[in-house]
């Protein structure tokens, strides 16, 4: 993209600066290379980066949505954004350029060659080059699987007695300790990448989306199986997350960037924190509920305020992708394809919010050393981690045949349940941390007892064709 975009300031022949953009100052557009310019490859990307976090179908502030050219054309409270032909005539420009740009708001301002995509864009007529929109696809949940479908996210109840099990589209609850037979529970959902009981079990999320469409939740009452709620978030997939600890809402990452806080009412509005450069893969809740510590495809791990979104610190930078954490009342702990999980000691590492010295000698209070340890190396690329209810217990699991179950305080290895499927996709621990439940790439749930690692149920959680098997 930003090829695409450095050509088209070429073609514009526009002097590029990075300073703020003085409306008196606009230079001139040519109509030739302004008609090159595509709303989907150069605008887009600069509507999405900057203005669609507080414009978009969930958050339209001013009643301006952002989401597409017409809706951009409607304009909101403040009247018509632009008047196509006419971009030095436009509220856009007027809103994004000047000595002090009142948007993008808590960002920096755009750049020069930015104002001037936008420019030449309305000057050429505003032209709308996005994919046609075909029928909505609902997605296809067979009453037979010809081949069984990975188990991508499990959870347990907080006692133990009762598994959820991702499998494409549907949620598949199983009691533990009975064979009464498994509840099917449909979602909207493509594909589920996140399932996980409230902390009073009485609440179901399922997340998931489709892919460059939309990202979405379902809230499932767990002892009738009925939709309590379900929310379309956002215009991509969502990822992995947690409840809040009074489980009025599900933190969960997603494909934008963004940490979105999705109340279990349906009515209530829905937050969005953007914190990363690239996909958020887990975010997760501290006991107290005051922080959120995240997960990124850009290979960093982040903790925010719960109630605001105001980063607080990038407590690590992965040499590789970072794809699940989990965190403690003193610890957060992250793990991804480095292989190596990590755990931070939150005191320490947000005492460095404040530094010493002053201008090029300024320094921050905590260094990496003091607040990072590492637990051991494990055979492969871990996919996923979960914590027990009480905190004590970490399990982990990858790309390789075991988990490893772990002392969380001291990162000291107390259990092992080897010989299995692999790669593991996805782990869960009850609330004393007495049972383990791991999903696995070949569409097998197991169910064990520890310390002991005694297997107490082995089952695919959805019919599968016999010729199949």
């Amino acid at each position: 993209m930003t090829q695409r975009i450095t050509s088209v300031v070429f073609l514009l022949g526009f002097f590029i600066n990075a300073g703020v953009v003085d409306a008196a100052d606009l230079a001139p557009l040519d109509m030739a290379a302004a008609e090159k310019i595509s709303f989907r490859g150069d605008v887009w990307p600069i509507v999405k980066r900057h203005c669609w976090g507080c414009h978009s179908n969930l958050d339209a502030k001013g009643g301006l949505n952002m989401s597409s050219v017409a809706l951009m054309l409607e304009g909101g409270d403040s009247g018509p954004l632009f008047e196509a032909g006419k971009p030095d005539e436009s509220l856009l420009v007027e809103m994004i350029t000047g000595d002090e740009p009142e948007m993008p708001q808590k960002q920096p301002p755009m750049s020069a060659a930015k104002v001037d995509i936008l420019r030449g864009w309305v000057l050429a007529g505003a032209r709308d080059d996005s994919p046609a929109k075909t029928t909505e696809r609902k997605p296809v949940i067979p009453d037979v699987y010809q081949y069984a479908p990975a188990v991508t996210s499990v959870s347990l109840s907080p006692d133990g007695k009762t598994v959820a099990a991702a499998c494409r589209s549907e949620v598949v609850l199983l009691a533990v300790e009975s064979d009464a037979p498994p509840r099917r529970l449909a979602t909207a959902s493509d594909l589920l990448t996140h399932v996980e009981f409230s902390p009073d079990g009485k609440t179901l999320a399922a997340a998931g989306g489709m892919p460059a469409s939309f990202g979405h939740v379902s809230f499932f009452n767990v002892a009738t199986g009925e939709i309590v709620a379900a929310r379309q978030v956002g215009a991509d997939t969502l990822f992995r997350g947690s409840f809040a600890p009074d489980g009025k809402a599900i933190a969960l990452g997603g494909a934008d960037g963004a940490v979105h806080i999705v109340p279990v009412d349906g009515k209530a509005e829905v937050r969005r924190f953007e914190l990363h450069s690239d996909w958020v893969l887990d975010a997760v809740f501290s006991p107290d509920g005051k922080m959120i510590v995240t997960a990124g495809r850009d290979k960093a791990t982040k903790v925010c305020s719960a109630e605001t979104g105001e980063l607080l610190r990038s407590v690590d930078s992965s040499t590789d992708l970072v794809g699940s954490v989990a965190v403690d009342d003193k610890f957060a702990v992250s793990a991804g394809r480095a292989r190596l999980p990590i755990s931070f000691e939150l005191s320490i590492a947000l005492s460095g919010v404040a530094v010493s010295g002053s201008g090029n000698g300024s320094r921050p209070v905590s260094k990496r050393s003091q607040y990072a340890k590492n637990f051991e190396g494990q055979p492969g690329p871990v996919l996923d981690m979960a914590m027990s209810g009480n905190r004590k217990t970490i399990a982990i699991v990858g790309a390789y045949g075991e988990a490893r179950l772990y002392n969380v305080a001291d990162r000291k290895r107390i259990g092992q349940v080897a010989g299995l499927p692999a790669p593991l996709y996805s782990a869960a621990l009850n609330r004393d941390g007495s049972r383990l439940c791991i999903g696995s790439k070949s569409g097998e749930v197991r169910i064990y007892q520890l310390p002991d690692g005694k297997l107490l149920k082995s089952f695919a959680p959805v019919p599968v064709a016999e010729s199949a098997e």
